[in-house]
């Protein structure tokens, strides 16, 4: 599937984003983000989800401004008003069901996804937040948003616990409990053991608006479930699990909530 480079102009600059296309009709819009010093390129090949266009989804990777490194990070008020502007000129130009589409993301493409989430949930159907599922911070979703993510326990980058850095302070079942706070969810989740190394924790019923599902790898690093890694990468980020497919539970769990009111 061709992913193609694509700009928009705000606030006088132009901002870049790779997006994929269906050849017929849209079904969907995805939007999937790089993690910090990443960039779009990387994220599509990482991610894998320009290959949902064959089944009718429009997939735009956006690419943040401020360079680090050799890629770049995520400012989470700065990049809002692009990532706005670009939600909204997708959904005007596709019409999604429901009128929003799912965002997803990478370590801190998934904070920055949490953070879009939060400020804006009338465009947005669900979240996707692999190894970076954050709360809402200083923002209050104004609807109940749907959340899928996927952390390692053995995550050194962002460690599963918690660390001691602003942007890494709750624990990552800290931020789902948040997540089913502001979504009105029950206090108490179901804890599923759906393998010796995977657990599924989740508040409300499955397919619920406003549930929080949070797939729990054993001894994964800070990896993107489903996608194997080169050696050089394993030895850095750790393990990959394999008894998931990130990707394609994102697809489906999108799917499940894209036409809630």
């Amino acid at each position: 599937m061709t992913v193609t480079g694509r700009s928009i102009e705000i606030g006088g600059s132009g901002r870049i984003f790779g997006l994929a296309e269906p050849a017929g009709q849209a079904t969907a819009v995805l939007l999937s983000l790089h993690g910090t010093r990443s960039n779009w390129p990387e994220q599509s090949r990482l991610s894998r989800m320009a290959q949902l266009a064959d089944a009718g989804a429009v997939v735009a990777f956006p690419q943040a401004i401020r360079p680090i490194r050799s890629g770049y990070e995520w400012d989470h008020e700065g990049d809002l008003p692009f990532l706005e502007q670009l939600v909204s000129e997708l959904i005007s130009r596709y019409s999604p069901p429901g009128g929003r589409v799912c965002v997803t993301g990478m370590s801190g493409g998934a904070r920055m996804s949490c953070a879009l989430a939060a400020a804006r949930a009338d465009l947005i159907s669900a979240v996707g937040a692999i190894a970076g599922l954050r709360s809402g911070g200083p923002h209050t979703p104004t609807r109940p948003v749907p959340i899928l993510a996927f952390h390692g326990t053995a995550d050194r980058i962002n460690p599963y616990l918690g660390g001691n850095t602003p942007r890494w302070e709750e624990s990552v079942e800290d931020s789902a409990r948040h997540w089913a706070a502001a979504n009105r969810m029950p206090e108490r989740p179901e804890v599923v053991a759906v393998s010796p190394t995977l657990t599924r924790t989740t508040y409300g019923a499955e397919g619920e608006p406003g549930e929080v599902t949070l797939f729990t790898s054993k001894g994964a690093g800070h990896t993107w479930p489903g996608v194997r890694l080169g050696l050089f990468l394993w030895l850095f980020l750790g393990r990959t699990s394999t008894e998931i497919d990130a990707t394609a539970k994102i697809w489906d769990f999108h799917r499940a909530h894209a036409g809630e009111v």
